[in-house]
This record gives C-alpha cells, sequence and structure tokens, in this order.
C-alpha cells in the first residue's frame, strides 16, 4: 500500500521544522551561557579594576539586559493564524 504523498510531504516537513527549532534551541542555550558568562566577567572585570560592588553590579545588571533584550528582538516570528 503506498503512502498519500501529501502526508509524506507534511512528515518530510514537520521533521524538517523540528530539526530547526532542536538547532534554534541549542544556539539560545549556548547564547544565554555566554551572556551568562560574559556578565560575570562584567562584573569581575570593574571590581578588579576599582569600581565599587554597587556600580559593578549595576554594570552587570546592565550588560544582561542589553544582552537578553537583543536575544528577544531577533527571535524569529511564528506564522500563528
Amino acid at each position: 500500500m503506498s503512502e498519500n504523498p501529501d502526508n509524506a510531504f507534511s512528515e518530510i516537513l514537520s521533521e524538517i521544522e523540528a530539526d530547526f527549532n532542536q538547532a534554534l534551541f541549542e544556539r539560545r542555550l549556548i547564547a544565554a551561557a555566554q551572556a551568562a558568562e560574559a556578565t560575570g566577567l562584567v562584573y569581575t572585570r570593574a571590581v578588579a579594576s576599582g569600581v565599587p560592588h554597587d556600580l559593578a553590579q549595576a554594570m552587570a545588571a546592565e550588560f544582561w539586559d542589553a544582552e537578553t533584550n537583543q536575544a528577544a528582538s531577533v527571535e524569529p516570528e511564528t506564522d500563528e493564524e
């Protein structure tokens, strides 16, 4: 019994979509880990350079906000109707 071509095509597209979603998820995880690491680096380097704790913490928070807002703004759009 042969498979319906429309179902086969839909299945192939679903598999491709799942692969792309997995790759996107992995890229987002890597980006989040890198942003967290960079945020810590901003703080530790600021403190090591003599910046007071509170100011270094604010600098790191500002960096984190900028990075996470930037990452959120490049989120792909979904085609939901």
